[in-house]
């Protein structure tokens, strides 16, 4: 039939049930749609916070990673799922401001709370409320093998009109998401039903190990949104969690073996812990609880797929979402934000095009490239820069073992981009602009154009010297490969 005359889209599967994939179950069951949403790997039901970390998801073993849960993640919520953060805060979430240090309160700063919350909490969150929506079934044990797809003569769109199980079945579809993660095989699956999308793929060289403690129920140092740093040689980040948790991450460079093995053992990741500025005050009256062991965790990368050509759909009937449309490095935690995102952009496009397949995959393709897509752009500088903007524009170089290269010095641009940097630390203008950035409510675009930020900015680069990066702490590459060989490792 004519695309003008292609009936609306009634049934969608969704491929994933991870957090993007439930994301976009709800948000396209609460449009009006009937979504069955199909998971491989078997999610038990349980009742509480504790008892869904425990779960083992061979097909998603990040979610046991550190994630960052932006402010964009809960302007969103808040905005077109307040019943879901509600139920997040009654699961004993809580969100925290990023504007503590930065004077009075200013308009706007409502929207500058992070989500303290671990990966599986809010999936489990998000998994109880997606069952109980009535327009949606969901099937899990289930793996997807490929496409059902109409392929019509060359030069024509393939319509793909439903997905083939593991088990030789198929389910049809008016529409099929995939949800399918940073590892899923959209590709492979396009390619086999003959369509080749874009992709652009840039690594960022990182690994990482995180581990999980738990904190005393009532400790008496302040909880912070995130205690992180960067050394060059190593990244760090702490983020706390629901439930009086704590995550740590430490990244390394993945040619890095010497760091790597070290840090992949229990008791060196801790001691590595203790003498890191920031995780170190988590440690000092003793060891914490941890629960479970060092999670390493690589492939992290930045990819962009495109799903247009020349703004013309290469595929109807199919929408990728979240890692499996756009995968930026997981260290600068905007995975469930981008995948929520995409959700809501997918059920507008929907609304707006409920006739017209191709219409509605230009739209939603249109605002991944104006929304999600500076953000791929954004982690591939940030990953060219070394991560740590402020780091890089004079405080120190990347570490390679040659200690002498962390001090390297600096030209003036740089120098005055890292008085910026400093300044945001306390500055109440640059301060809020660099939190809305970070945090995904503003493009480095949106930056450029706010006039009292850029009058801001260009003050503080006139005259650096009035903000002073602070001096780098913490050990270098090679004391701290020292201390962890000297220390005794319990058996």
């Amino acid at each position: 039939p004519a695309l003008n005359s292609h009936p609306a889209p009634r049934n969608v599967v969704v491929v994933g049930g991870g957090g993007g994939g439930l994301c976009a179950a709800l948000a396209l069951g609460r449009a009006g749609h009937r979504v069955t949403l199909l998971e491989r790997d078997v999610v038990p039901d349980v009742d509480d916070a504790d008892a869904a970390f425990a779960i083992d998801r061979q097909g998603a073993p990040q979610v046991h990673q550190t994630h960052g849960f932006l402010a964009r993640l809960v302007v969103e919520l808040r905005d077109r799922f307040p019943d879901v953060l509600e139920a997040m805060l009654a699961a004993g979430c809580t969100t925290m401001p990023t504007t503590a240090d930065l004077g009075d309160p200013m308009p706007g700063d409502d929207d500058l709370q992070v989500l303290v919350v671990r990966r599986t909490t809010y999936e489990w969150v998000l998994r109880t409320i997606v069952a109980a929506e009535p327009s949606v079934a969901t099937r899990s044990g289930v793996g997807v093998t490929g496409l059902i797809a109409d392929v019509p003569a060359a030069g024509a769109v393939p319509v793909v009109t439903g997905v083939r199980l593991g088990d030789g079945s198929t389910v049809d579809a008016d529409a099929v998401v995939a949800a399918t993660g940073r590892r899923g095989p959209v590709d492979r699956w396009l390619a086999d039903v003959g369509v080749e999308i874009d992709e652009k793929v840039v690594e960022s060289g990182l690994m990482y190990l995180s581990r999980w403690y738990e904190l005393p129920a009532t400790p008496e140092i302040e909880m912070d949104a995130k205690l992180g740093g960067d050394l060059g040689f190593v990244k760090y980040l702490g983020v706390p969690g629901d439930g009086d948790t704590l995550s740590i991450t430490l990244a390394v460079r993945t040619a890095d073996k010497d760091l790597r093995s070290a840090l992949g053992d229990a008791d060196r990741f801790e001691q590595a812990c203790r003498v890191l500025p920031g995780p170190d005050r988590f440690f000092r009256d003793g060891p914490l609880e941890p629960i479970g062991g060092v999670r390493p965790m690589g492939g992290l990368l930045n990819r962009r797929r495109r799903f247009v050509d020349d703004s013309a759909p290469l595929v109807l009937g199919f929408h990728a979402l979240g890692d499996a449309h756009t995968c930026t490095n997981p260290l600068y935690g905007r995975g469930c934000s981008i995948a929520l995102v995409q959700a809501i952009h997918l059920a507008d496009a929907f609304a707006a095009h409920p006739d017209d397949p191709s219409a509605r995959a230009t739209a939603y393709e249109q605002a991944a490239a104006a929304h999600i897509e500076p953000w791929f752009d954004v982690s591939v500088q940030m990953d060219r820069l070394g991560a740590d903007p402020a780091g890089l524009a004079g405080a120190k170089a990347p570490d390679d073992g040659d200690d002498d290269t962390a001090d390297a010095p600096v030209d003036d641009a740089a120098r005055g981009m890292g008085a910026v940097f400093a300044a945001a630390a306390t500055d109440p203008i640059i301060g809020r602009a660099l939190a809305r950035f970070m945090n995904m409510l503003a493009t480095p675009a949106d930056l450029m154009t706010d006039a009292a930020t850029m009058a801001r900015m260009s003050e503080v680069m006139a005259n650096p010297d009035d903000h002073p990066l602070p001096p780098r702490e913490g050990p270098r590459r090679r004391e701290l490969l020292a201390l962890l060989d000297s220390e005794a490792v319990a058996p």
